[in-house]
């Protein structure tokens, strides 16, 4: 598609390292807009205002922060017409997806709900991607050629979006609750030795080298996976079940958030739990 047009509204981290790998394959229009200011990067053209950009564009991703994905697909609104095609790759609660794809269809531009289900920076834009909507396939059809990993889960609105919330209480729940042992056990000096005997009744995993990795990534991006959580919780109470342990996992790894962490590893995520322990303890040390 030569002539293919792509805007992001929000040009955050998950934008940023998409168009940097669409740019690669040698798309050559893309316009962004965010209401922040951001560095420029090559190959994208940073618009004005949320009007130019859709001027600009034909296929629009939105990726904001979850608790706005329906504010900025009404303030779009104004300006979608049947040749756009919105993509929403917000996490955020079927309801809230079922509702952003309402709001953008009554313009007469099609919708497609999106999950993105790893971290984009590992994976840049070949991140992969549940796509569910009518105009999935049309999506496919445009973006594929250029590396995107998309897969077509279906013209049910809603179900790609509860495909990742439920995911997420296993996958976030995890991270909050090794948080959670890790603070306590290296207190005593026992953490290593906890998580060895863990591994000792559920073999084939090395459980100490998992809460590395999840007490690090979580590090630097606890609020944005806290308000994740807090987006699975509604999504259980829109269904009548009540998010207990949710909701509590969406708490652990918000309280970490606030302890200054993103600021302590602006950019890699700590290898060491002990690390973040550390940062921790001297974040409550110097707000005491």
């Amino acid at each position: 598609m030569t002539n293919l047009k792509v805007g992001f509204i929000g040009f955050g981290e998950a934008a940023t390292h998409i168009c940097e790998g669409l740019t690669g394959e040698g798309v050559t229009t893309i316009h962004a807009f965010d209401i922040r200011p951001r560095p420029l990067q090559d190959g994208v053209t940073l618009t004005d205002s949320l009007e130019d950009l859709l001027t600009a564009s034909g296929i629009v991703f939105s990726a904001v922060t979850c608790t706005v994905a329906l504010d900025v697909a009404q303030q779009a609104a104004p300006y979608l017409t049947d040749r756009h095609l919105y993509v929403d790759i917000n996490s955020v609660s079927p309801e809230t997806k079922i509702a952003v794809g309402k709001t953008v269809m009554e313009t007469g531009a099609r919708y497609v709900e999106a999950a993105v289900m790893a971290g984009v920076p590992g994976y840049g834009h070949k991140v992969p991607i549940l796509l569910s909507g009518e105009a999935a396939p049309e999506l496919i059809q445009a973006m594929a050629p250029y590396g995107m990993a998309l897969e077509d889960f279906g013209p049910e609105p809603g179900r790609a979006s509860a495909f990742k919330m439920f995911r997420s209480i296993i996958v976030k729940g995890m991270e909050a609750l090794f948080q959670e042992c890790v603070l306590g056990a290296e207190h005593y000096g026992v953490a290593k030795k906890v998580l060895d005997s863990v591994g000792d009744g559920y073999p084939g995993i090395d459980w100490d080298k998992m809460a590395h990795h999840l007490i690090g990534r979580t590090a630097i991006h606890g609020e944005r996976r806290a308000h994740e959580m807090e987006e699975v919780a509604e999504t259980l109470k829109a269904i009548g079940i009540e998010p207990m342990m949710s909701a509590a996992a969406a708490k652990r790894i918000m309280w970490a958030a606030s302890k200054g962490l993103k600021e302590t590893f602006p950019d890699d995520a700590p290898s060491d739990y002990r690390d973040v322990i550390k940062a921790i303890k001297a974040y409550d040390d110097k707000n005491a």
